[in-house]
Parts: C-alpha cells; sequence; structure tokens
C-alpha cells in the first residue's frame, strides 16, 4: 500500500474517532435521560451522568449553596453595606411618596384591607377605652385623698383660687345690695320682719316709720359687705369647707357623682365629641401631608436602618428557618434534563465543539504515530 495513503487513512481514522468519542462522552453526560432495559437487564452508562446523579447533585449543590455561596457572614455583609442601604432608602422612600399621594379616603383604604370601620363601631370602641382607662386609673388613686394627689403648686394655686372666690363673692353681695333689687329686698325683709313682731312692731313702724329704718339699717348692711371683715370672714369659711374637702377621699366624690356613671359617661362624651365621619372621609394625602418630609427624611431612613440591623440580627436564624439547602436540592431535583442541557448547551456549545475538534486533533496525531510505526516496523 502506498505510504502517504497509509498514513493519511490512519490520521482519518485516528482524527473520526477521537472527534466521535468527545463528541459522544459529550452527549452522554445528559443522555439518554432515562435508563434503558432489554428484559431484566440494563444497559450500562444509562441514564446519562446527570440524570443517574441528579439526586446526588441536587444535595451537594443545596450544601454548597448554604455553606459556600449564600452564607449568613455574606448576606450580612451585603446588607449593611453603605450601597445598598442608600439604595434601600430610595427604593422606600419612592414607595411611601406613592402610598403619601394617594387620593384614596381612609374608610377606602381600610377597606381594600378588609377592614370593616364605621361611626358607631369607632365611637364604641373609643368609649370603651376611655372606660377602660378611667377604671385603671380609679383603681390606683380611689383610695388616695385629694390632698395627697395634690402637688406643692396645686395647692398654691387652690389657695390662690379659694381666696379670688371669696373676693368675688364679696363684690357680688356688695354689688346685689348697692343695686336698686338690693335696697327694695333689704326693705322688704324689714318690713316682713316688723309685721311678724306684733304690738312692739307695729309701735316701732309707726314712731319711725319703714322708711326710716330702712335708712338707718341699709347703710350699715352696706359698710358690713364691703368691710375687710366680710372678706376675712368668707376666706376662713371658704378655705375651711375646702380643707374638709381635701382631706375626703377620690372615691368619696366618685360616689357624690355616681361611680358606675362616671366612666360610662365619660367615654360617651370622648366619643361623641370625636370627628369621626370627617376623619373617614379624608385622603390619605391630607393626613400625611403636614408630616410628608419628617416621614420621607427622618422616619423611612431610621425605619430602614432598624429593619436592616434586625436582619443582619436574626439572618441565621431566618436562613434555617427557610432551609435554603432544601429549596435548592428540592428545586435541582425537580429541573428537567432536557432542560439543563437546553441551557448548558446554549452556553457552551462553542467549547463543546472545540472539545470535539481536539478530540479529532488527537486522534489524527495517534493515527499519523500509528503510521510511521507501521512504516518504521513494516
Amino acid at each position: 500500500m502506498n505510504s502517504a495513503l497509509l498514513i493519511l487513512m490512519m490520521i482519518g481514522i485516528g482524527a473520526l474517532i477521537g472527534g466521535l468519542t468527545n463528541s459522544l462522552a459529550i452527549k452522554m453526560l445528559f443522555r439518554p435521560y432515562r435508563p434503558i432495559h432489554i428484559g431484566n437487564y440494563r444497559l450500562p452508562f444509562t441514564p446519562g451522568l446527570i440524570p443517574k446523579r441528579q439526586k446526588e447533585l441536587a444535595q451537594q449543590l443545596g450544601k454548597m449553596v448554604v455553606n459556600h455561596l449564600l452564607t449568613p457572614e455574606g448576606i450580612r455583609r451585603k446588607l449593611t453595606h453603605p450601597s445598598f442601604k442608600a439604595q434601600m432608602t430610595t427604593w422606600a422612600k419612592d414607595e411611601v411618596q406613592t402610598m403619601l399621594k394617594k387620593e384614596d379616603t381612609l374608610k377606602e383604604v381600610l377597606e381594600k384591607f378588609h377592614i370593616e370601620v364605621t361611626t358607631s363601631s369607632i365611637q364604641r370602641h373609643v368609649s370603651q377605652w376611655v372606660e377602660h382607662r378611667y377604671e385603671s386609673l380609679m383603681d390606683e388613686y380611689r383610695e388616695q385623698t385629694i390632698e395627697e394627689l395634690l402637688t406643692p403648686s396645686l395647692r398654691e394655686r387652690t389657695n390662690r383660687g379659694v381666696d379670688q372666690a371669696a373676693a368675688h363673692i364679696q363684690a357680688s353681695i356688695e354689688t346685689y345690695f348697692r343695686s336698686s333689687e338690693g335696697k327694695e329686698k333689704v326693705a322688704a325683709l324689714i318690713d316682713n320682719y316688723l309685721d311678724n313682731q306684733g304690738f312692739l312692731g307695729n309701735m316701732i313702724s309707726s314712731f319711725m316709720g319703714p322708711d326710716g329704718l330702712t335708712e338707718r339699717i341699709y347703710p350699715l348692711i352696706l359698710k358690713y359687705v364691703s368691710d375687710r371683715e366680710m372678706k376675712d370672714w368668707l376666706e376662713t369659711m371658704l378655705h375651711t369647707e375646702k380643707d374638709k374637702l381635701l382631706t375626703n377621699r377620690v372615691a368619696w366624690f366618685e360616689n357624690q357623682i355616681g361611680r358606675e356613671a362616671v366612666g360610662t359617661k365619660l367615654g360617651e362624651l370622648v366619643a361623641e365629641a370625636l370627628p369621626v365621619d370627617e376623619w373617614m372621609e379624608k385622603t390619605v394625602e391630607e393626613w400625611t401631608s403636614p408630616y410628608e418630609e419628617k416621614i420621607l427624611e427622618t422616619f423611612v431612613p431610621a425605619a430602614v436602618d432598624q429593619i436592616i440591623d434586625l436582619l443582619s440580627a436574626k439572618v441565621e436564624s431566618m436562613m434555617a428557618q427557610m432551609r435554603l439547602s432544601e429549596i435548592v436540592q428540592e428545586e435541582v431535583e425537580a429541573f428537567q434534563v432536557e432542560r439543563l442541557e437546553e441551557m448548558v448547551l446554549g452556553i457552551s456549545r462553542r467549547e463543546f465543539k472545540m472539545i470535539t475538534y481536539l478530540g479529532a486533533l488527537l486522534g489524527g496525531m495517534i493515527g499519523l504515530l500509528q503510521a510511521i510505526i507501521v512504516l518504521f516496523f513494516g
């Protein structure tokens, strides 16, 4: 046989065998997808390497992701990085600003969250809350006296109030007696007194006359009601009554009004005073517009920092609860080998072709070497 033809033939055969072998090896990574049986005998190398080891591959990938890729330290480092915080803050501001600009009323917002709220229900809850708070406070202070509850400044203000009340009462009495009505009242009292005294009264009335007696007594009454002594007496009397009241326990005042009625009535008054209907018809923008800048510039950044700090502190427990390795394992096990083959070949088709060509090249070189050996020893 011609030496050149022998060499070319052996190079061609070697290249063909090398190329086909590498091409077959690449395809055997994925194919066949399922085992092939002849009777009870399963053909070797079926299914392909990846389908056969898919479960083991899934387990190893799950462990690799948790132990080397998505580690708590890596996630915490990403969460606490300034650029990530800045991105999260900007995103949160945009989202919150969009929410604050909504034209939905408070009632519509609550309805979207399937929260049924009516004016009567709000008033009822407010009334119950006020009543409960009243009872809680009274349980604490009911057995204390009013004097024990007053601070030094309040005691001083109370004493000043009593003095002012005494002065006001004296001024009111004096104003009344200086009026024509007051003077007529004094004259009527004197006439009534004289009429009830029988003979002595008639004698005094005939001797002085009712008007004469009134003219004598009226200036004395005016002098007395405007005198300092009157003011001192009123102050002494009011302070005495005030001191008596201050020694009473809070429960005494409550019982005087009606213990059961106080809390209930107080709750009803507070609930009725609330403009619930007006609040429910206000839009989100109307509610939040006075505080928009503070919410965006203060509250949102602070909330983002708090959330990131919380996530960073809880990242280990969160990952443990999520069981990422199991998630990855389940996803890989459920992944279709056909789709995986398409993805891998789509990414590495050129490299696989180069491996096939390399096999052909090596096969051709081996064929050339074999041809040289045959010619040399042949």
